[in-house]
């Protein structure tokens, strides 16, 4: 589609469907705008038509989904009279969605009425200024008008002004408008049109666009955005009179398609990670198209690309692109825009498709969608992508959830663009419906872990050793040329060599020590809980982002809270001692996060082979590690090892730490220190060496008080008990 010349259009059977399907547009293209711009500058349709579109952005699913924080509210016509009269258009939108919304917007601009139309016109110009609008809503009236530009009166588009004062033929007759210029300015325009009275009419406007833009007399066929798009939503009772050549070929479900098919790989979503999957999928070879709701971000990633990658400016568009069974990769906020995206491709695909969301979606989630779109025969995909945005660009790890059928048409490309080690791409089909998903989870929640015993050790060599910036990037070094070679450790090194910009010293210690999350750590928490699975340190590792982030308290709390005297026993500790510890505290994460995987693989019946997990982490992920490879050693030993901590070589090595492990946590105690992940996996390594734990008295405690029964530990087994203890 030429941009600004061709309109696309997407038709409904009814008004209702009409109205969800633009909703979800328009609830994608108002986040796209504030993610690539920081702000949606919105323009509001009046009149009738728009009542029920309003009405079901209020609806509470859309209204937390879209930023309306961030969105600033113009109007793109009013009728000039009182705040309070039922005619104004700010009235009615204020009424159906403004007021109802859970947050204000940021700025609502609406025309001042007490201004005469002119000076009113003048005015909202002003607080509009020069930058083009991102999204623009109209109507059509059923004399082709759209805003209050009518057939034959004042547009502005041969002038200098963004808004104008007209007549209309209708009462009342007064009306301030956004002026064509304005309108071919703005980034985004969609019109909605409904019912069967202004089927003619719309037939009309869509001639007339085919014709240049000097010929058409209707102002709906005057608007063509110099550089955005323009999209009609319509019913199926208004479109009955278009011409299908004004259309060009029409689907079943009345969607346009423009391109013939050239690509063998689409890309909904071309921020950072989508752009860079995108781009590494044209590197290897294969032909990718790309759409995003800003075009912005669309003519950024072609640019990058050198022309290699194929953008395209709507939906039906990249449908039209994709060589059959389609291939879709959705990169997005996780979430409802998964969903509404979902609910517009579910209509346009054909039974065979292939949909993969590649975002960080929960994993219920992509459960429930698999079956979703499994009832439309839409193969449907979750794949966990590690590696941020380098991986993306250069070779992320892998984790695919879905049809193992399926599987095979999208295993060349996931295998192609993989980072590859000895041990081959690092991609793998994981299981079923979420088993990619809550893989990637767990690798989220074992970075929150190795994360926090790096940190722990920062601190213990900093503070009680006394190492200063380039003497810790000398001991990181040294540590990521053995054992824990890693990439967290290779990056931790470096990032103690960079000095601070804006005055002596390093970086590192110019940096807050607040430190944030995104979720997929607290979900891991919380997923354990709910199979029972003991997972301590990565626990200890969301609850010190969480005390990080008490700043506040912390400084006001600090000189009042006594602790050990200056000194303490850490002095005792060595270097090598903070090493071991490290070490061994990350085998305790790494078991607690895989016993957790085959806690779900085991529930859900997904079959997840723990040996591949431990290869595809090898290259592209975050926690890729030299250690993985004694993972991989321990499950061809024991396919089905109860726990890692279990397995010969691992439990010769944490035989030989446990005393360095030990003498750290315990120095750490002493000079008051907080080592929460490194001493969660000790007690979790003690726990796992006690045959018998202190949880009968729990059990006594909660018979004594609640009457909960126990059992008997010489009939474990056996029915059970209830003791009048407190008699």
């Amino acid at each position: 589609m030429t941009v600004g010349a061709t309109p696309e259009l997407s038709v409904s059977e009814t008004a209702d469907a009409t109205v969800e399907t633009l909703a979800a547009f328009l609830a994608d293209a108002i986040r796209d705008a504030v993610a690539g711009r920081g702000e949606c500058r919105l323009a509001f349709a009046g009149g009738r038509t728009p009542r029920l579109l309003y009405e079901r952005l209020a609806e509470p699913d859309l209204a937390a989904a879209i930023p309306w924080d961030r969105v600033v509210v113009f109007w793109s016509d009013e009728r000039h009279v009182a705040p309070e009269d039922p005619d104004r258009n700010e009235r009615m939108t204020r009424e159906t969605l403004l007021d109802r919304l859970p947050v204000t917007p940021r700025v609502i601009h609406g025309i001042d009425a007490a201004l005469p139309p002119a000076a009113a016109a003048a005015d909202y110009a002003r607080r509009l200024g020069e930058t083009p609008l991102d999204v623009v809503l109209l109507g059509m009236g059923d004399d082709g008008h759209t805003a209050s530009i009518f057939p034959g009166g004042p547009d502005g588009s041969d002038g200098p002004e963004r808004v104008v004062a007209t007549r209309s033929p209708q009462a009342p007759h007064d009306r301030v408008t956004l002026s064509l210029a304005t309108l071919n300015k703005a980034r985004v325009v969609v019109f909605l049109v409904t019912g069967a009275g202004k089927a003619s009419r719309f037939a009309q406007v869509f001639a007339q666009r085919a014709e240049p833009v000097t010929r058409a007399t209707l102002p709906a066929a005057r608007v063509r955005p110099a550089r955005g798009v323009v999209h009609f939503f319509t019913d199926a009772a208004a479109a009955r009179e278009l011409d299908p050549s004004a259309t060009r070929d029409q689907r079943k479900d009345g969607n346009a398609m423009t391109t013939p098919a050239t690509a063998q790989f689409g890309m909904i979503g071309l921020a950072v990670m989508g752009r860079n999957l995108a781009l590494n999928i044209a590197d290897h070879g294969f032909r990718v198209a790309g759409w995003n709701r800003s075009q912005d971000l669309v003519e950024q990633a072609v640019a990058e690309s050198g022309g290699r990658l194929l953008g395209v400016d709507s939906l039906d568009a990249l449908l039209a692109t994709l060589e059959r069974p389609r291939k879709i990769m959705l990169l997005i906020k996780a979430g409802a825009p998964v969903d509404s995206v979902l609910g517009q491709l579910r209509p346009r695909l054909d039974p065979g498709d292939v949909v993969i969301d590649g975002g960080n979606s929960w994993f219920e989630d992509t459960r429930r969608r698999s079956a979703e779109m499994a009832d439309a025969g839409i193969r449907f995909f979750g794949v966990g992508v590690s590696g941020g945005e380098d991986g993306a660009r250069h070779g992320p790890s892998l984790m695919a959830g879905g049809d193992p059928t399926g599987y095979e048409l999208i295993r060349p490309i996931l295998e192609a663009i993989a980072a590859r080690t000895d041990s081959g791409p690092c991609v793998t089909h994981v299981g079923p419906d979420g088993a990619g998903h809550f893989v990637k989870m767990v690798h989220n929640g074992i970075e929150y872990a190795d994360m926090q015993f790096i940190a722990e050790a920062y601190h213990l060599m900093q503070t009680r050793l006394g190492l200063d910036p380039p003497a810790l990037a000398e001991v990181f070094g040294a540590w990521n040329r053995g054992p824990l070679e890693s990439f967290l450790i290779e990056i931790t090194a470096q990032i103690f060599t960079v000095p601070d910009p804006r005055g002596p010293g390093w970086l590192i210690d110019a940096v807050l020590d607040k430190a944030g999350q995104k979720g997929t750590g607290r979900w891991t928490a919380q997923v354990a809980l709910e199979l029972g699975v003991p997972i301590p340190s990565i626990a200890a590792a969301i609850d010190g982002r969480v005390l990080s982030s008490l700043k506040e308290q912390r400084v006001v709390m600090a000189p009042q809270l006594g602790g050990p005297g200056p000194g303490g026993d850490a002095a005792r500790i060595t270097t090598d001692d903070v090493r071991d510890a490290l070490y061994a505290a990350k085998i305790g994460a790494y078991a607690q996060g895989m016993e957790l995987i085959e806690a779900a693989s085991r529930k859900y019946e997904w079959n997840v082979n723990p040996r591949e997990i431990a290869r595809i982490w090898k290259g592209g992920c975050i926690i890729r590690a030299r250690f993985l490879d004694v993972m991989m050693r321990a499950w061809e030993r024991d396919p089905a090892l109860v726990n890692l901590l279990v397995d010969e070589e691992i439990r010769g090595t944490l035989a030989t730490l446990q005393t360095p492990w030990r003498r750290v946590v315990t120095a750490a105690i002493d000079a008051g220190v907080p080592v929460p992940g490194m001493s969660a996996s000790l007690s979790y390594y003690d726990s796992l060496r006690h045959e018998r734990m202190p949880q009968n008295l729990v059990q006594a405690q909660r018979d004594a008080f609640g009457a909960h029964t126990y059992r008997r530990l010489d009939d474990p087994d056996g029915a059970a008990v209830h003791t009048d203890w407190l008699d």
